[in-house]
């Protein structure tokens, strides 16, 4: 593995650039505009970062049913689950820890101080609007969990006119589905609304009777959600802005052979803002938002317990247009509380940050500069840089680099879970951190793209150990990413492979659930009122344990879909998961589902 990256990196090295992804989100002239990798609106063609859009027209014609789903298939991301829809579902975005990704919706940040990461299967597909995935060290921008990257997600909007939506479907395991949203506005006032339930039977999460806690039942689960904004615009520049999303439901799941265990899981996330334009070319941003993730625990008939983590942010932006390219200035303020069954010593801390940022363009280079200083009431200042650095070669290829600083704060349980049999925490612990390096080649012709990167990340003072968890480790995260998106004898094509070579530098053993390889293939092709594909996706083999003496094997997964346009705003939606019906794990001892199909019916005017 090492010899591979070794010859990849020098290729990659001497081109001297940074991958950025095909997207689809657009602005009135037809450019790839992305927010999330220097959270100002700037075209993709100038980023200095690896980012991939998934757009709404993207998500429907996936015809995936969770986040956790679509997400699998995006190059440089694992994503683990154990066992079915609902299930607890972790990221690791280029071999980071899934505590190292941060969740912003609408760009506030959602998800659990305790565990130390979001709690993505419980974000409903029918309520995104479009996702930004932002690769590689982002604290310079966000601050703690953003060692791996950042995956930010913009809610559905209103737009001018009126757009009712509705969709309805059943599928294997029992499972059902439906929402319906209504969108709409005028030049000054927008809205948006949307509601759904999903189910499912499920099936069993531990079919083998000799693993720890298996029960014969099927696991199923059941969602609750909706979202509602609006916007007012006055004056000419100006405008505020409301918006809300709540996602509830249970997850069975086995912990015992004679009770149905349960989790209780609810995400929940309100914003106002406000933009206004002070001066020409100067526009200041403010931002207040509060979110709540709350999971309620009942293992057994006669135990129950609860993790909560309440979030208060509040973001003040200006952004400056200047002949010498774009300002930004920004204040935050972060007060996270935790509720839990357990007794902690602390139960609150809070953040204040200050950031900086400069982007430029200058006939063929590109430049970005970024620091951030964050106070911690915990642990201290942390204080992070990036620099970024591109060159157009010509109209078709682009070359960039870049190199960072990063840091993850503890979680509660890390510091402060009280002393118990198998777990207690250390309130000595002190931040990871991350130097990262990544170099790419980016090539753009009339439908097609072409993307490289080599990243080198380096972690220390990584959190491990146990009973005691300990600043102990050390931990290289290097890979090469490939992605192809463009156009074939018809079809729609996208592909993407990653190496990745994530190890403890001290023991020299792999992190657990990283495969060495990954990769995934998307084919579509409409005619006339049909439009049908096929993907696939897997990776190669993996350890469950640090001692790398449990390992997983490898897969690889096939699925496909039709859809069909009954009339111009009514479709029919056929998808089909795990034809070849393979049989694999994500996490030792849990399954993955067998081959299943599920039919919808969709309304959407275009």
């Amino acid at each position: 593995m090492k010899h591979r990256l070794t010859i990849a990196a020098v290729a990659v090295a001497a081109a001297f650039p940074i991958q950025i992804s095909a997207a689809s989100a657009q602005d009135t002239v037809g450019e790839t505009i992305v927010v999330t990798a220097t959270r100002q609106k700037q075209r993709a063609s100038d980023l200095m970062a690896s980012v991939e859009i998934i757009d709404r027209e993207m998500i429907e014609r996936s015809g995936h049913s969770t986040l956790p789903e679509l997400l699998s298939g995006l190059t440089g991301l694992r994503v683990v689950t154990n066992g079915g829809a609902g299930s607890s579902a972790s990221v690791f975005i280029r071999g980071a820890e899934s505590r190292h990704t941060l969740l912003l919706i609408d760009g506030m940040r959602v998800g659990s101080a305790t565990s130390g990461q979001p709690t993505i299967e419980m974000i409903p597909l029918a309520l995104i609007d479009r996702i930004e995935i932002l690769r590689g060290p982002s604290s310079v921008l966000y601050g703690s969990e953003a060692i791996g990257g950042v995956i930010q997600i913009f809610t559905r909007r209103g737009e001018v006119g009126l757009y009712p939506e509705a969709f309805a479907g059943y599928g294997t395991y029992n499972t059902r589905a439906a929402n319906a949203a209504v969108r709409g506005g005028s030049e000054r006032l927008r809205y948006s609304v949307a509601a759904g339930h999903d189910a499912t039977d499920g099936f069993n999460a531990k079919p083998d009777p000799a693993t720890f806690g298996a029960n014969p039942d099927k696991d199923g689960f059941r969602n609750n959600y909706l979202s509602a904004s609006a916007t007012l615009g006055f004056r000419e520049h100006d405008e505020l802005g409301a918006n809300v999303i709540y996602s509830e439901g249970r997850n069975w799941y086995d912990t015992n052979p004679t009770f149905n265990s349960f989790l209780d899981k609810s995400v929940s996330s309100s914003a106002v803002q406000m933009v206004n334009r002070i001066a020409s070319g100067w526009d200041s941003t403010v931002r207040v938002s509060y979110s709540i993730d709350r999971v309620r625990d009942r293992p057994t008939a006669n135990s129950r317990s609860h993790l909560e983590t309440a979030q208060t942010q509040f973001v003040w932006q200006h952004d400056v247009r200047t002949a010498a390219g774009t300002l930004m200035a920004a204040y935050e303020f972060l007060d996270q509380r935790v509720d839990t069954t357990a007794v902690f010593a602390r139960t609150e801390r809070r953040v204040h940050a200050a950031l900086l940022g400069w982007t430029a363009q200058f006939d063929a280079h590109r430049l970005q500069a970024n620091v951030r200083h964050d106070n911690n009431s915990q642990f201290g200042d942390k204080t992070t840089v990036l620099v970024g650095y591109g060159y157009a070669i010509s109209p078709e290829w682009r070359v960039q680099g870049s190199i960072g600083t990063a840091f993850n704060a503890p979680t509660f349980n890390q510091l402060y879970f009280p002393d118990v049999v198998f777990f207690r925490g250390n309130p000595d612990l002190k931040p990871e951190e991350a130097l990262n390096r990544e170099v790419g080649v980016h090539w753009e012709g009339q439908s097609d793209s072409i993307g490289l990167t080599y990243f080198n990340n380096r972690v220390r003072n990584l959190i491990a150990g146990f009973p005691l968890p300990e600043n102990l480790n050390r931990a290289k995260l290097e890979g090469v990413e490939f992605s192809y998106s463009g156009s074939v004898l018809g079809y729609r094509v996208k592909a993407g492979f990653d190496l990745l070579d994530a190890r403890n530098v001290g023991s020299g053993k792999r992190l657990t659930r990283r495969a060495d390889q990954a990769g995934f293939a998307k084919i579509d092709r409409t005619s006339g009122a049909w439009t049908w594909g096929a993907d696939w996706n897997g990776e190669g083999r993996r350890f469950e344990d640090a001692s790398n003496t449990i390992r997983l094997g490898g897969y690889g997964v096939l699925n496909a879909f039709v859809h069909y346009a009954v009339a111009r705003d009514w479709r029919v939606e056929v998808r089909a998961n795990n034809l070849l019906d393979k049989q694999y794990e994500l996490a030792r001892g849990f399954a993955t589902a067998g081959a299943n199909a599920f039919v919808g019916v969709r309304y959407a005017p275009r």
